[in-house]
Order: structure tokens, then sequence, then C-alpha cells
């Protein structure tokens, strides 16, 4: 069928006002037009259904009708220092009078601040998508302090409203001294994947206590700050599904991260003690067998709940309180999570997405799941328990690191989304789109796009919801923490999203509102004093970089990626001060293993490259890399060892660690696999089971790095660094 211009064109214009980019260019500089198939298939995604392109002209027209103007916009975000707060206020012309009052924040325990006004006496809004046929109305507050406020209008002669008012800083938090030109702050640190380490007396995978290990001993080198992968829930009947990129909710951690010798129900337990008796088979190996891991830490936390109802639950002990505490704190969301996972016990036999479970459990606030919660309350407190003890425990490892000396302490990972199946699209319902699946556009690596399988945030419904999601996603994952990196944050601007169904060649742009979103982090960032990193990896839009260097938010840069336009390695000092730099990152090679080709290699063997030709360009760009490195670094006077072909220099990693100690910019962090001189890589992209992802452990002993003696080198660079001169390795 031919479709007619006009309902094409009307097609486009809908799609725009939707928020859907329809055009873009790609890795390849080609200009990609999205399909109208794709288009409708987005829009009713988002709850404008169409049957055929023909439908857009009447849609439109709809949408274009004459119909009331909203007293009140969802939500006003407002930066304070912008001038007055300014509301877009719909009224009816016969309205008399108005009333407004902000009542604040209620820790603030501030009285309301109110006035009045005269409707007819305002001037009219600029035109805008959201300002059309509505008053100005500016409130002049004597003071603004920062939060989550609600504004109320009343009088006009229509019912009272109210709505939220969120007042924010203009930028996200920065460490003292981080803008001081004369002696800015400059800082160091490790990162590692938790479930990588090996302790001495892990249960198969690294968790908690290990890493409060590795926090005490990065303090005593004087680092100041650990991060580490996304600590999230995942799937308790599905340990196989170990991606922490993929999680089971953003808002909740993995019980597999606890130390089950650290818990204070685990001494004497004499179930605990029968499980621990064979743990060296689970231990030993190099790769992580989450299967098993789970089968030995799923019985001994179980055990280890017993023991707490047994002896603390119901009395009146500090523990105890701090559980009731901790509980009613997480409210109606931490239940329904416990509820949800309870479920999953139930239930995991039907599949694994909770649209196999029946139907009257598909509402989380359905009679049926209120009564599963009450019949199978004892399960549902031990998912609770199960997340105070993680809490508890993460929050001592933040501990440990400001006793260690750290500065910023836990720099923690949000992933870009979570696992269509699992909790967080149970709770959030129609607040993600579920037709779209978010991914990204074809590239050299990818030449068929990708797609991540997550749910986008519905633009709109987030914004009538005053971003309260949104910022308990933050809330959550700044917690504990003293930074922040948030996976992929070009989408706080706009999400490659494919339909459901369609490849990712079909994929388009959805746009998401940036500006109120940056606003909410700044004010989570100063909550929490948080530092915000943005991993801005890929195909960065023109000015994006700009917007979140006035943000505060740093820049991603690594020494792979960071080239001049004949692929030269820029200078350390050409370095933007507000950046996390590092050599690699979990889904890249590791020094050692970039030099030696072992993801090439990997991905010649597994069929990745899309081509033979795309194989050989980027195997004589490797080729190439080698003599370059080595040219970069002899010019800035220390020449890297001699090695011969695909053998690393023995002095690789201190000294590119040195190289990037010089950089201006105010986070350096090494990879823990870089310290150790691993070659294999934590994930690598494209693939499932095919590599052995999210399994791989260090090869030293946190309580063995003191001997090992590479960290110290590493940080006795940096110590050097900040005296202004750099001891390069010999």
């Amino acid at each position: 069928m031919v479709m007619s211009d006009d309902a094409s064109g009307a097609l486009r214009r809908l799609a725009a006002r939707a928020g859907v980019i329809d055009t873009y260019h790609d890795a390849f500089g080609q200009h990609m037009v999205t399909s109208d198939a794709a288009l409708m298939a987005a829009l009713t995604a988002l709850g404008w259904p169409l049957t055929a392109v023909e439908d857009a002209p009447r849609v439109l027209h709809d949408w274009d009708l004459a119909r009331p103007v909203p007293l009140l916009p969802p939500v006003i975000v407002h930066r304070v220092g912008r001038g007055p707060v300014v509301v877009p206020l719909g009224w009816p012309e016969t309205a008399g009078p108005g009333h407004w009052s902000i009542l604040w924040e209620a820790s603030l325990a501030l009285p309301a601040t109110e006035g009045f006004f005269d409707p007819a006496t305002l001037p009219w809004m600029a035109a805008g998508p959201d300002h059309d046929g509505c008053r100005r109305l500016e409130l002049s507050l004597p003071s603004t302090p920062w939060g989550y406020h609600r504004l109320r209008v009343q009088g006009l002669g229509v019912p009272a409203q109210d709505i939220p008012l969120i007042l924010t800083p203009e930028r996200c938090w920065l460490p003292e001294g981080t803008e001081d030109p004369e002696t800015p702050t400059r800082l160091w640190g490790l990162t590692c994947q938790v479930h990588g380490l090996r302790g001495r007396r892990d249960w198969g995978m690294g968790d908690f206590g290990t890493l409060a290990a590795l926090a005490r001993q990065v303090g005593r080198e004087g680092g100041d700050v650990l991060g580490i992968n996304p600590v999230h829930a995942l799937f308790p009947t599905r340990p196989l599904h170990a991606s922490p990129y993929s999680p089971n909710s953003r808002l909740f951690l993995n019980p597999l991260y606890i130390c089950i010798d650290d818990i204070p129900e685990a001494a004497g337990c004499p179930e605990i003690a029968r499980l621990a008796a064979d743990l060296e088979e689970v231990r030993a190996p190099d790769l992580v067998d989450h299967e098993a891991v789970a089968a030995r830490k799923g019985p001994a936390l179980e055990a280890a709940h017993a023991r707490f109802v047994a002896t603390e639950q119901g009395r009146s002990t500090p523990r105890a309180q701090a559980y009731a505490q901790f509980v009613a704190a997480g409210g109606v969301i931490l239940e329904r999570f416990a509820v949800f996972l309870t479920l999953g016990d139930l239930y995991a036999e039907r599949g694994c997405s909770w649209r196999d479970w029946p139907a009257e459990v598909h509402d989380p606030e359905s009679p049926a799941v209120a009564q599963i919660a009450l019949e199978h309350r004892q399960r549902v407190d031990f998912h609770l328990w199960c997340q105070f003890e993680a809490d508890r425990q993460l929050g001592r490892v933040a501990e440990v690191a400001a006793q260690s000396g750290q500065r910023l302490g836990l720099y923690r990972d949000l992933a870009l989304g979570s696992d269509p199946t699992g909790a967080d699209s149970w709770m959030l319902g129609d607040m993600l789109v579920n037709g779209l699946a978010v991914g990204a556009p074809p590239d050299p690596w990818n030449a068929a796009g990708q797609n991540w399988g997550f749910s986008p945030f519905h633009p709109e419904r987030l914004r009538r919801a005053g971003y309260e999601p949104f910022a308990r996603m933050i809330r959550a994952t700044m917690r504990h923490a003293g930074a922040l990196r948030i996976d992929h944050v070009l989408g706080q601007l706009r999400l490659f999203c494919i339909p459901r169904g369609m490849a990712g060649r079909d994929g388009l742009y959805l746009r998401m509102p940036f500006d109120d979103l940056l606003a909410v982090l700044a004010l989570e960032s100063h909550r929490a004093r948080c530092l915000v990193v943005g991993e801005d990896l890929g195909t960065v839009p023109d000015g994006f970089r700009d917007r979140m260097h006035e943000a505060a938010i740093l820049s991603c840069r690594l020494f792979y990626f960071e080239r001049q336009d004949h692929r030269a390695l820029i200078a350390p000092e050409a370095y933007p001060r507000l950046a996390a730099v590092s050599a690699s990152t979990h889904d890249l090679p590791t020094l050692h293993g970039f030099w030696s080709g072992t993801d090439l290699a990997w991905k010649n063997t597994l069929g990745l490259f899309p081509s033979p030709a795309i194989r050989d360009m980027e195997s004589m760009e490797r080729h190439n890399d080698r003599p370059l490195i080595r040219e970069t670094l002899a010019q800035a006077g220390q020449p890297l060892d001699p090695s011969e072909g695909f053998t690393p220099p023995a002095n690789l990693v201190p000294a590119v660690t040195a190289w990037l100690a010089r950089t201006p910019s105010l986070l350096v962090t090494v990879q823990i696999e870089d310290v150790l001189e691993e070659r294999e890589q934590a994930n690598l992209p494209g693939t499932l089971d095919e590599h052995p992802n999210w399994r791989r452990r260090v090869g030293v002993a946190v309580e063995d790095l003191e001997a090992d003696g590479r960290l110290d080198r590493i940080a006795r660079l940096f110590a050097a660094s900040r005296r202004g001169t750099v001891e390069w390795p010999g």
C-alpha cells in the first residue's frame, strides 16, 4: 500500500510531539531515517495506538482539539539561583483572585510560605508545548531551600490543586577543592568486580567481607576511592543470570554478596558450620560457579535468619530494633520487593518471567498478592532480612573505607536498566514502556545494533509522577557511596529504543526530560554528598559533554580512546579537569590483554567480528597501537621495557598508570585486573554463555595484596604525582 505524504508527514509530527526522534546519524556518519512501521510501533507503545499510517492525521487532529488547559503542570522543577519560581497557570476567564502556598518538605520543619495573586494581571507564558493558554505566575521567595516540596493553588473558582515543587542546586556535589586553580583536589583509587575478588574466607565468590578488606588496604595505600560493579539485586532462583547490568531490581542489593562469616547469627550455627565444611571446591577455581555458590549461601542465609528470628526478633535487642527501623524506612517498595521474591520462590517452575505467573498476581496491589504475602509471611520476612543484612554489611564497607583514610570511599555503579522479567518491571507497571527495548544503533563492532532488553521509563508518566521513581533509584544507589557512576549517562538525554519484535536497525531515539533529570540528580548528589560520574563513551551528541560539565558530572575518559585525529594519544595535560580517567573498563581488554590481543583472539574464536574485513581492520589497528604507545611513553621520558611480539612489556601497567596520574582530571582509577597484570576481561560484549562473563576471579587473594607488592607500586606512583613529580617506573 502506498502511503500518502500527508499521512506520513502527520505520523512524523505526531512522533516529534510524543518525544520520538525519527532521524539520527549512526557511528558510520550515515543519516538514518526511521521507518513508518517503527514509528507506529513506538507510538503505540507510548499510548498512541495506530493500526495504519493513515490513522496519524486523525490522532494528531484529536491531540490538537481545544481542551481545557490544566490549572497546573504535573510538576515544577526549579534550580535555586535562577530567579523566581515560574508557575505556568491555566485558569478560567471568569476566575477570581487566587492563593498559593508552598508546603515545605517535612524534614525542614518550616511553616508554609504563601501569597495572593490576581490572575487577570499576570502576563501570558511564552509559546511552548506545555504553556499554551497559560499565565505566568512568578513566586519570588525570600528563602528557597532545596528539597521535594508541594505547591498548592486555590481560589480561582476551581477546586484546590497541589503538585510537586522540586527545588534543586545548580550542579552536582563536588569535593572541596575540586575547582581550586592553585591546589586542585586530585583523587585516585581502585576498581573491581566484587564477585571476582578472592578472599580466604569467601564462599566461592567475592563478598562484602572481602570488599571491606580491600577497602582497608586501598586506604592504607593512600587511595581515595574504591569502585565496584553494580551490586543490584539479581534473581535467587536463577543464579546463572549473573550479569550485574541486567538486575532484578536497581533499588535493592544482591544477598549473595553477604559475607556469611560476618553475619552475627552465623557464629556457632551448626547448619552453617556444616555448609562451610567443603568450601575449598568452590573457593579454589579461577571461575565463579554461581550455581554452586548459591546452593551453599542460600541455605546458610536461611539458617542465619532462623536464628535471628529465634534470638532477636520480637525482642528489644539493638539488632532487632535496627531491623525494624530498616523495614519501616523501606516502606511499601521494600515490602513489595520481598513479596516479589516470595512469588518467585512459589512459581519458580512456571518460567523466568512474572508474566508466566497466574494472572491474579500480575498486579502488586491485587488481593491475591496480599493473601500470598499473608500466608507466606515467614518467607517475606526472610527476604526483608537479607536486604537488611546486605545493607548493613555494605554500610560497614563504607565505614572501613572512611576509617582507612579514603576521601570518597565507595564508588558505586548504577546499571542502565533492569531485566524486563524482574521486580522493577512488576512494581513500576506502566511507568515503563514495555513495548520498547533499550539498545544501541549499529556500529563497526555490532553491525546489527544491540538490544539490551530493558524497558525505558515513559517520559511523560515519569514527569506526572514528579520524578519520584527516578529520585528513589538514584537515592538507593548513592546509599553508602561517595561517588556514583551512571552507566550510559547519554540515556538521560535520549535512549535508543527498539520496538519489541523488530531488529536493531529499526530502532529510534526517545527523548527524555533531560533538564529535569539532571536537576533531580543534582539534588540527590548534594544530599548524599556523592560525586557523579557519567559513562559517556560511544557516539556522544554535540554539546552533551558541555551540559555534563555545567552540571558538574564527570566525564569518563579512557586511555585507549583519547586520541588525536591521526590516532596519536592525547597528552595527559589535554584531559579535562572534570573527568574520571582510567585505562580500561570491565567491557574492554585489560592493559595486558590489549597488548597481547587476548580480546581479539576471543572475538575471532567466537565469530564476533561482523566481517573478515572488520577483523583485519581491528587487528591492524592493534598492531599499529603497540609501537604508538611505545613512542608516546618514550617521548614522555620513559621507554617501555623491550618485549617480543604480543608479550606485554614488564612495566606496561605502571608506565600507563604514571601517564594517567599526570592528568589534571579529578579522579583516576586503576582496575585490580590491571594491578595484577591479568589478561582476561570481566565481560566480553556480544556474548552470554560463550564467554565466562562475570565469572573471572583475580589471581591474588585480597589478604595477600600487601605481600604481592604490585598495588603498593601503583600507590607510590600516585603519591609521587601529588608532589608534582612522577617517578616513572624503571
